[in-house]
Formats: structure tokens, sequence, C-alpha cells
């Protein structure tokens, strides 16, 4: 767990486009930041891999603070996401959607596995 000063977490969190305005009205704030592990909980299928908030929450209870203000994603070997050429959908309240629909034309085209994790802020 990194413990850092106010004024590197608002920046931090500026470039992720998340609202800092309530940890600014007390300037002495102490904050910590700390990735969550990796979840996958979703086996591609015929019609692409889901790696949803929700359904961490409901498998793995408090495991992942009530509002992440970021995601990561990894494929499930550790090769970082984007070798994977898919066009992934990733947010902080929802996860990672990958639609094979979404993926072109040809056979053979499809999600590849993917396993995430969510940016906390206390």
């Amino acid at each position: 767990m990194w413990k850092l000063s106010l004024t590197v977490l608002v920046l931090f969190l500026m470039t992720q486009n998340v609202s800092a305005m309530k940890l600014l009205q007390d300037s002495t704030t102490s904050c910590s930041i700390k990735w969550t592990r990796f979840f996958s909980e979703d086996t591609p299928t015929k019609t692409g891999d889901w790696e949803t908030l929700n359904n961490f929450r409901r498998e793995y209870p408090g495991e992942i603070c009530e509002k992440p203000v970021a995601v990561d994603a990894l494929l499930l070997d550790g090769r970082p996401a984007a070798v994977s050429g898919n066009n992934v959908i990733m947010s902080p309240t929802y996860g990672l959607l990958c639609l094979n629909a979404k993926q072109g034309k040809g056979e053979g085209v499809h999600c590849m596995d993917f396993k995430v994790r969510f940016l906390c802020v206390n």
C-alpha cells in the first residue's frame, strides 16, 4: 500500500477523470491507493468475454472497494491486453467487456481471455 501526499493523489485522479473536489475540502487528508488482485470470472464463449465488477463483487464479497477509480486488464497469461488486438470496453464501474461481434470479420476472430484489477482510493 502506498502513502501519497494529497497533491500527488489529486494529480493522479485528475488524469483518471475522477473528481477530486471532496479531497480538496480537507488539505490534511491522508489517502491510500491500492490495486486489487487480478480477477477472471469468465472464460470466453461464442459471444465474448465478460469480466464485470458486479460479478466479482458477488463472487468475492469485500475484496473490491465501493467506488473503484480505475481498471487495468491483462490477458489471462499475463501479457498486456493491448497485444490481443481485441476491441474492448473498460470502465472502473463496469469492468471489461469484449464482444466477439465487435472484433471484425473473418474466421476465428474472437475475444481472448482477460483478467482485470481495480484501483481503490481510501
